[in-house]
């Protein structure tokens, strides 16, 4: 037996005996050896006699699908304190791996378990995750634990406490035991008792160079900016970024009125050695960004989309929450079907918030929607609707991008823009100017509490269904918001998804010119997008991106992964292609490509004479509700 596994032991053993009678779960993360990719896990957890079943997490909170890794859970033993602390016998269950069963004799009331989680790539998560580098570590708890399958995650409560490598600190939602205000925490610190749903929705952000920053402090309740980097002279953060942190809480809390947290915090780990999704979570969301240098304007749009995005997360898809991914564990399927709302509205006002707090000027956030726009325009409208994409979101993402405009992908989020987007343009109409979606957002996603003037109230999960969302819209605006949603959600073609935009001031159309921000992306990346022309995107080295099903590319033969050699006759560049395309609008000669698939030469002949396409907002003549009102700060 280990020296970590004995003082691991002997300190749950010693929380347990100072507390008898209680059912609560001690969990003790090591975090000493999570710069080599590996994190050291024990568990102290009440049994009764008889058979036990443990689970380890597979449908996990913001990911809506089955992809906890648990083919990076190893070295699993489990002993009971009252046997010796000998191993005791377990199996895995044979229809769901997640599973694991013990039987306890009577005279067992608790056991022990150890083990240690792999951040390495896991083939059971298919999004991809690595949290943890050499200076900093971010901890999904959902990653971590087991947990009793007898009973639901709120009503199990649990003490946690960490170990973290000499000369680390920690930051997290989780609040040291006997402190409440925040803090960053020393290597060797215990958590106040939560329930285990509330330790699974409070990564834990680690490192030897790490700041903590109040953000908004004049607003209640606290909210805190924690960052984790590779070295302190990343902890430098400009004024004007901590600037619009807190214009991004003072704008939030003007939006949606009421919090559902005892306090949030911020939790970025900026590192380029760290990569993975970043995570909404109801005190706190985690980051994983290369760094804070707002300087570079590529990083500076992705944090400042970034940040409103999974903050705005809290009150839409943590506190309300579709009652079909209110699942009482973590092993239980949800039913996504409500997507559209928990990720489109975010998305649309992730994009509000962003063009409010000043991460981005209203015109940039047009471009935003522009570029929104553009990437739901795909063939796979004819067959898929957005409602399918919601259904079918469990098995849509991380999916490969060859054939992605046939196969379509988490469509609910972009299109969730869109279709916001008009939800809030007709909420204006209806009204005459004097209600919007803001109202909307402050009455459902803060609803007033019975007997007091605040809307506050703490941590928690309200479910709610489309006849709620419905009622809540007709609160606001009478009107006949089910034939809204369900003519657009099923529709099958662009045009559905547009209307917004039209009531906005702007129309989607294509140009035979880019807009600024596409050409710079082009100039830069060396790349082809010639999706409403040709019907193809070539990558730098000519690598086909995706083929657009019934394309000119794809009748002459063309597919996702062959590389272009030749453009009528001349070495491959992007700008070749991209002239040839130009040139055919005034040409009769066919587009000669060639090009290699599998080690083999090919000759394409297109006989393609559009030109140039590319998809663009233009204003309309309408008022433009974006500009001068929607994007403004409240």
């Amino acid at each position: 037996m280990s020296v970590r596994f004995v003082l691991a032991i002997n300190v749950l053993l010693s929380m347990a005996l100072a507390c008898p009678g209680q059912i609560t779960m001690h969990i003790r993360i090591d975090m000493t050896d999570a710069p080599r990719r590996i994190i050291h896990v024990t568990e102290q957890v009440p049994v009764h006699p008889g058979a036990n079943t443990f689970s380890y997490p597979e449908w996990i909170p913001s990911q809506e699908l089955p992809g906890g890794p648990i083919d990076n859970l190893a070295g699993l033993v489990f002993r009971a304190r009252s046997a010796g602390g000998e191993p005791m016998p377990w199996r895995r269950d044979l229809s769901d791996s997640y599973k694991f069963h013990v039987v306890i004799p009577k005279d067992i009331s608790l056991l022990i378990a150890s083990y240690d989680i792999l951040e390495v790539p896991s083939r059971a998560n298919t999004i991809g995750t690595n949290h943890t580098s050499s200076h900093v570590v971010m901890v999904e708890p959902s990653e971590v634990v087991l947990y009793p399958s007898d009973r639901p995650l709120h009503d199990t409560p649990v003490v946690t406490e960490i170990h973290l490598p000499t000369g680390w600190k920690a930051a997290t939602a989780l609040r040291a035991d006997g402190y409440a205000a925040p803090s960053l925490n020393g290597p060797d610190t215990t958590f106040q008792k939560v329930s285990m749903e509330q330790l699974i929705d409070s990564p834990i952000l680690a490192g030897d160079h790490c700041r903590q920053y109040p953000i908004a402090p004049e607003i209640h309740p606290v909210h805190t900016l924690d960052v984790c980097s590779d070295k302190d002279a990343d902890l430098d953060l400009q004024p004007a970024f901590l600037a619009k942190m807190t214009a991004l809480v003072q704008q939030a809390t003007k939006l949606f009125v009421g919090h559902h947290y005892e306090h949030y915090d911020f939790l970025v780990g900026a590192s380029p050695h760290l990569h993975g999704d970043s995570a909404e979570h109801t005190q706190s969301a985690d980051y994983i960004v290369s760094s804070l240098d707002m300087s570079d304007v590529a990083n500076a749009g992705v944090v400042g989309s970034l940040l409103p995005h999974e903050f705005t997360h809290s009150w839409c898809g943590k506190y309300r929450r579709p009652a079909g991914e209110a699942t009482a564990n973590d092993n239980t399927p949800m039913q996504n079907d409500l997507i559209w709302a928990y990720e489109g509205f975010t998305q649309y006002y992730g994009n509000v918030l962003t063009a409010r707090a000043g991460f981005r000027t209203p015109e940039q956030t047009v471009g935003a929607f522009d570029y929104e726009a553009f990437q739901v325009d795909k063939p796979g409208r004819r067959w898929r609707s957005v409602q399918d994409t919601a259904d079918a979101s469990a098995i849509l993402r991380g999916n490969d991008s060859a054939w992605a405009s046939w196969r379509l992908s988490q469509d609910y989020y972009y299109a969730g823009t869109l279709l916001w987007l008009e939800a809030d343009a007709k909420i204006r109409e209806l009204t005459h100017g004097k209600k919007s979606l803001d109202d909307f957002a402050a009455l459902f996603f803060a609803p007033p509490v019975a007997n007091s003037f605040s809307r506050d109230t703490g941590p928690g999960v309200l479910p709610y269904t489309l006849a709620d969302l419905l009622q809540a819209l007709n609160a606001i605006a009478p009107f006949d918001w089910q034939g809204f949603w369900q003519g657009r959600l099923n529709a099958l073609d662009m045009t559905s998804l547009t209307g917004g935009l039209e009531a906005s001031g702007y129309s989607y159309v294509y140009k035979d010119t880019m807009t600024p921000a596409e050409a710079d992306f082009i100039k830069v990346s060396h790349v082809a997008e010639l999706y409403h022309s040709l019907g193809l995107q070539a990558m730098a080295d000519g690598t086909l991106l995706d083929v657009w099903i019934d394309s000119p590319a794809y009748t002459a033969g063309l597919g996702p992964g062959d590389k272009l050699t030749q453009v009528n006759g001349k070495p491959y560049n992007a700008d070749e292609l991209t002239a040839a395309v130009h040139a055919s609008l005034t040409s009769n000669d066919l587009i000669v490509l060639e090009a290699s698939r599998d080690d083999e030469t090919h000759v394409y002949k297109i006989p393609y004479h559009g030109g140039e396409k590319y998809a663009a907002l233009v204003r309309n003549g309408k008022p433009d509700l974006l500009t001068t009102n929607i994007l403004l700060p409240r």
